[in-house]
């Protein structure tokens, strides 16, 4: 008997090899998510359904799809497959957000790129109300594609896969409020894709578990576990007592986090002291980690940590592997770059590279890069230098190959006639006990003259005064570092990339003298 060639034949994309690993073991459990297991079968069938409604409305190679669903539901996964294997490229709507699935746009940032974008919209039932506002505001300019399609029929035969196409486009905050989309290619995804495999997956025994958007980083890394043969836990945001209870009841191998909830998580095990025996790799990244958090955490955790260092413009840069944590000249680095990327360090503003050891902006050059930012000329040629990406964080090359981050060019403080790193100071802070979490930025007063403040996180039941704050950092740096205001906050407000929000903590920020002082 001949077997029927599979519909996605041909099509030589990352996605045709998802689909044939799913085909392979279709009763096996691929995707676990509110409660319910999907099985590969399950996920390989939705796939081919989304195609089928998708060509219906006329979606194929060379159009953009805006896309409006749970942003951590199996859906994420098999509307981008689904598009990918027609030749389309892909937008999600619903968020702006590396960190967090909690930060859903707007209706009038969404009905704006939507328009932009396409006049097509896939959405499943929990975002059809709004996908159906949006058609209505747009005068029906947007038609509205629902993912649930019908149990049977022909997806068609996939398009031939077109590496240099633009793939996926990804929302991130602008420096307006605006989201800006970054366009990557299909090489580009999945370069992602492939260099997050071998260090992320083992086999088809991989079970990870992801709490942050799919839509952003963690997609990727989804990918290379499907692809692997393994399985997804997927959670719709990160609740650090829930997240480490689905390790031991799903026996979680691989878990992939913020930085700020690693030290949320480090808290509840510390509460709570659950069975974390499967983990064999917790990855955390998005920012740069305190030391002395890493160090509690390895304490706490074992010998599991891997610290990813990247952006959303430029995927994977650096890789602080379990070995490098047992390192302490390691620790305040993020690792050496992954064997496919290359680093440099240079001159802020130029291209002139700096020897070993000086400060400068940290540029990147890899398969991994954007495109540039979508329908923005400007912003592109600012951000890309003949292939080398400036990722605007300062940062030092050492002897050994690692990279030290020292900031944020625009986050440097100029107070006291000094530069002042606010990294510097952020470790000082929370080497102290009872500090969870910490932030410090810059804030200009009526004379534009720039002050030190800071915003700290307690750990449940510890007291930190900002006597003590200030104390702290007075010993470990000096005077001039320590914060003329601290403010004591229940929680941190974190942006798009899992970092604290420092313009909305200068935007609250008291004025004059106050109780933190």
């Amino acid at each position: 008997m001949t077997v029927p060639e599979a519909w996605w034949s041909g099509h030589a994309g990352y996605a045709a090899r998802i689909l044939s690993r799913l085909a392979e073991t279709p009763g096996r459990t691929a995707v676990h998510w509110r409660g319910r297991a999907v099985s590969a079968g399950a996920l390989a069938d939705a796939v081919g359904r989304t195609a089928r409604a998708l060509r219906e409305h006329g979606v194929g190679a060379g159009e953009m799809l805006g896309v409006l669903v749970a942003p951590n539901g199996p859906d994420t996964l098999s509307v981008r497959y689904a598009a990918h294997l027609l030749g389309a490229t892909v937008c999600y709507l619903r968020s702006a957000n590396a960190a967090t699935t909690a930060a859903e746009l707007s209706t009038g940032d969404q009905l704006d790129m939507a328009l932009r974008i396409s006049a097509k919209l896939v959405a499943d039932a929990e975002n059809e109300e709004r996908a159906t506002l949006l058609s209505e505001r747009s005068g029906g300019r947007i038609a509205v594609i629902r993912t649930a399609g019908p149990a049977a029929g022909d997806p068609g035969r996939a398009a031939a896969w077109s590496p240099d196409a633009p793939a996926v486009v990804s929302l991130t905050s602008g420096s307006t409020g605006k989201p800006k989309g970054i366009q990557l290619s299909g090489r580009a995804w999945e370069s992602r894709f492939t260099s997050t495999g071998a260090s992320l997956t083992e086999g088809a025994g991989a079970k990870l578990l992801v709490a942050t958007p799919l839509s952003h980083t963690a997609g990727p890394v989804a990918d290379a576990v499907l692809a692997a043969g393994g399985t997804l836990v997927l959670h719709d945001e990160v609740r650090p007592a829930e997240v480490l209870r689905a390790v031991a009841a799903h026996g979680i191998t691989r878990m992939f986090v913020a930085t700020p909830h690693l030290y949320e998580l480090l808290d509840a095990y510390r509460r709570e002291e659950p069975d974390l025996g499967s983990l064999q790799r917790l990855i955390y990244g998005g920012s740069p980690a305190s030391p002395a958090k890493i160090a509690e955490a390895i304490e706490a955790f074992g010998p599991i940590l891997v610290q990813g260092y990247g952006t959303n413009e430029s995927g994977p840069i650096s890789c602080l592997t379990p070995a490098d944590h047992g390192d302490p000249a390691a620790l305040s680095t993020v690792g050496r770059p992954f064997p496919d990327v290359k680093v440099r360090v240079c001159r802020p503003g130029s291209q002139e590279e700096l020897p070993v050891g000086e400060l400068g902006e940290v540029c990147v050059h890899s398969t991994h890069l954007m495109d540039g930012y979508w329908q923005d000329p400007e912003r592109t040629a600012q951000a890309l230098r003949e292939g080398w990406y400036r990722t605007g964080d300062l940062g030092v090359l050492d002897a050994a190959g690692r990279l030290r981050l020292l900031d944020r060019i625009a986050d440097v403080i100029k107070a006291n006639g000094i530069k002042i790193y606010p990294t510097s100071v952020e470790r000082a802070i929370l080497a102290i006990p009872g500090v969870a979490q910490a932030a410090v930025y810059g804030v200009r007063d009526e004379n534009r003259n720039e002050h030190v403040h800071a915003a700290i996180v307690a750990r449940e039941g510890a007291r930190v005064g900002a006597d003590l704050v200030r104390a702290r950092v007075t010993t470990a740096l000096s005077a001039l570092h320590a914060p003329e205001e601290v403010r004591l906050l229940d929680a941190m407000p974190l942006n798009h990339t899992g970092k604290p929000d420092k313009p909305q903590l200068r935007r609250t920020a008291p004025a004059g003298t106050s109780e933190g002082r």
